[in-house]
Parts: structure tokens; C-alpha cells; sequence
């Protein structure tokens, strides 16, 4: 019997270290990368925490290699007028060839919500100034709290966001779809994938890539418990699979796939396991994940490994 639809064959034990945070210990955080091909250039977004001043930039890199990172963004909390800012989704427009940039900003008051910076030619023409909101929590719903943590792709001309949605118990993946990036339907089956086994706390979408052996998609998401340590930030890499974007199959319900190396596969992790906001760039040979993981001393930091295409 063949199997299809496999994760990587991968251990972020082996993996490079691309940027360290920028202090040690709980909350100094550097990661949440969005990787993405832009015509001939490559762009890798980033995010920097710290306990004091929480999210409070993101740095869009040109992307040449690990080793080879060069700045031509840098976008602030204090420049978007907002408290804190997390994992930036970037995509290019379908019609005109732009790049976009989606950012999840707390506005104050844990008031979480999605804006969009004006569109560019070249990302070191962002402006914060023009950031607007395209996302926002919806009353009485299951992200009648928060939205957060959007990730963004175009499939046939049509926007695809995953998003964060948050109902007063913890987060949830929600889907919306746009024909234009600017105004978002929220799917009326969110959320589509729910809190339970072991990530019966928090569960959002990090990344969605096409099979190479079926015609699925894989959809990573981030997971914790309810009795995991640390479980608002100490999440876990997991994978469904999608026919179409819309119905999604939990294929890893008995554990995650990907995990820091300081954790083991079980429920109810006592110490910072994190492996989370997994990204993949797709080459015809290799495949380069990204993702944010723990290290010893529970700082978290940007990692990168090569990797075959499964």
C-alpha cells in the first residue's frame, strides 16, 4: 500500500540557526517568518518580541540563502500607532503584480485585528501610514474575540487567508476569501480545524503547500493543550490535508510532526516545546523549512533547514 500526503522527513534538531532573539529567557522572541517568492526575488518576513515591548517590528529580509539576509524593510508598532504587531503574511497582487503585505496589530486592550499596508512595487517603499484594516473580529461568533496570524496565498486569482480566530477560550484556524485582498467572506463552516486531541487548546493554520504526490495540500497548523506548559505561546507544529482549502482533514491527531528538540511526542508538555509559524519555500530539488523554535533557556528563535520534497 503507497502513502501520499506526507510532511517532510524532517527534525528542526538539524537545523540552522538564522537569527538568535534578542535577549534570553520567557518572551524574547525572533521568528514567525512568511517566505515569499516575489517574481525573481525572494522576501523573508520576520517578527522581534520582547517581554517589555512585545511584538514590536517586523523586518522584511531579500532572501538569498540563510546565510545571506539583506534588510530593505523594517515596520514598527510605534510607526503602524498600535501596541503590538505579530506574524506579517506577504503575497503578490494577481492584476497588477504588486507586493502586499498583511499585518496582525493590537490595537490596545488585546483588540486584534488584521490590516493591510498599501500595495508597492518594492518592499522598501512600505508604508505604515497606509495600513488599514481588512480583518476584524466578528460578535457573537468563534472570532468574536481576536483575528490574528493571517496567512495569505492566491489559487486561481482568488485570495485564500488563514487566519487566527479567537472566542474568549483560546484560538481557532478560520478561513476567508477575497477577490481583491481588500475585502474578505469569512467562510461560513469556521472554524476549519477545531480544538481537540492533543491540541485541544490552540490551533492555527502556519502554512499550506501543494502535495507533490497527491492532489492535496498540506496544511500545517500550530497546535497546544490544555495541559501543555506555557500553552498561549508554547505550540507545536501538526498537518492536515486539503482537497480544496476549504475542508481540512486532521492527519496528525495522535501528535505533532515537528517539535523543538528539547520536547518528546507526548500530551501535556512540561517544559517549551515550541516548533510553530512552520513555512516551507519550494524549490523542484529541496524544500527550505522555517520555523520559530525553543531553545534551552525557552527564548525562541528562527531556524532553517533543506530538506527533501516529500
Amino acid at each position: 500500500m503507497s502513502t501520499y500526503g506526507r510532511p517532510p522527513d524532517a527534525s528542526f534538531a538539524d537545523a540552522t540557526t538564522v537569527l538568535s532573539p534578542p535577549g534570553s529567557g520567557q518572551g524574547h522572541w525572533v521568528g514567525a517568518p512568511c517566505v515569499h517568492r516575489h517574481g525573481d526575488q525572494t522576501y523573508l518576513a520576520v517578527r522581534w518580541r520582547t517581554p517589555e515591548e512585545r511584538g514590536h517590528a517586523v523586518t522584511v529580509y531579500e532572501y538569498d540563502g540563510p546565510a545571506s539576509l539583506s534588510e530593505c524593510a523594517r515596520i514598527t508598532a510605534d510607526d503602524l500607532g498600535v501596541v503590538s504587531v505579530e506574524r506579517a503574511a506577504l503575497c503578490t497582487n494577481p492584476r497588477t503584480g504588486d507586493l502586499q503585505c498583511y499585518l496582525p496589530v493590537d490595537r490596545g486592550g488585546n483588540d486584534w485585528v488584521i490590516q493591510k499596508l498599501g500595495d508597492v512595487a518594492d518592499p522598501e517603499t512600505f508604508d505604515p501610514t497606509t495600513a488599514h484594516t481588512v480583518l476584524a473580529p466578528t460578535p457573537g461568533t468563534t472570532d468574536g474575540g481576536t483575528v490574528k496570524d493571517p496567512v495569505v496565498d492566491v489559487v486561481g486569482g482568488q485570495y485564500v487567508m488563514f487566519y487566527a480566530g479567537a472566542d474568549g477560550l483560546s484560538e481557532q484556524a478560520h478561513l476567508a476569501t477575497s477577490v481583491d485582498g481588500e475585502t474578505w467572506t469569512k467562510h461560513l463552516d469556521n472554524p476549519v480545524v477545531d480544538r481537540a486531541y492533543w491540541h485541544d487548546h490552540h490551533v492555527r493554520v502556519s502554512t499550506v503547500v501543494p502535495a507533490t504526490d497527491a492532489p492535496v495540500w498540506l496544511v500545517f497548523y500550530d497546535g497546544s493543550g490544555v495541559a501543555d506548559h506555557g500553552r498561549t505561546w508554547n505550540l507545536r507544529t501538526g498537518m492536515a490535508v486539503s482537497p480544496d482549502l476549504r475542508r481540512v482533514t486532521d492527519t496528525s491527531p495522535d501528535g505533532p510532526v515537528y517539535e523543538s528538540p528539547v520536547a518528546d511526542r507526548a500530551t501535556g508538555v512540561d517544559s517549551f516545546a515550541t516548533c510553530r509559524y512552520l513555512d516551507v519555500l519550494r524549490h523542484d530539488d529541496e524544500w527550505e523549512l522555517f520555523a520559530e523554535v525553543a531553545r534551552p533557556d525557552e527564548s525562541f528563535e528562527l531556524r532553517h533547514l533543506r530538506t527533501d520534497p516529500p
